[in-house]
């Protein structure tokens, strides 16, 4: 049952994401480009706090930032409409290819939302170790992502 749910989930998130990629921009770049900003500065805060508490051997604050990421994860879709490459003065490590290489960058979207969600449930169990070993998994999909789709930060 939890992988045909997985399943559903996951058919359902692509087909949002297919839907944003080929959307056209509605909002200025500019502002497109800081909202995404802001989302991945909040989701890499959850990520940290969750990682943090790992550290310390504290689960719980780390069910909390599992939501975070959880929803940072099915949001993510809508962070990236054609259009929002570039803007004057707004820095962005987004690269073209997000855009000229749309599939790609889907399944890597929907590698870390699928992963995200497995985390949680992670989370809520109260496992260190089966949470930490998830933990490792969702940031292999963060870097997936970045080493295809992020310009590094100078």
């Amino acid at each position: 049952m939890l992988e045909k749910t997985r399943t559903v989930a996951v058919a359902v998130a692509a087909t949002v994401a297919a839907a944003t990629l080929a959307t056209p921009l509605l909002a200025a770049p500019a502002d497109t480009i800081r909202a995404r900003v802001a989302g991945y500065r909040a989701l890499g805060a959850a990520f940290k706090s969750a990682n943090d508490a790992l550290r310390s051997g504290q689960t719980a604050p780390i069910a909390n930032a599992a939501r975070q990421i959880q929803t940072a994860a099915q949001q993510q879709y809508h962070w990236f409409p054609r259009g929002s490459a570039a803007a004057p003065g707004v820095r962005s490590h987004a690269k073209a290819e997000i855009w000229s290489q749309g599939p790609r960058f889907k399944a890597a979207q929907d590698a870390f939302a699928a992963q995200a969600a497995v985390f949680q449930r992670a989370a809520g169990s109260g496992n260190v170790a089966l949470i930490r070993g998830e933990a490792r998994k969702l940031g292999a999909t963060c870097k997936g992502c970045h080493d295809s789709f992020r310009v590094e930060s100078d």
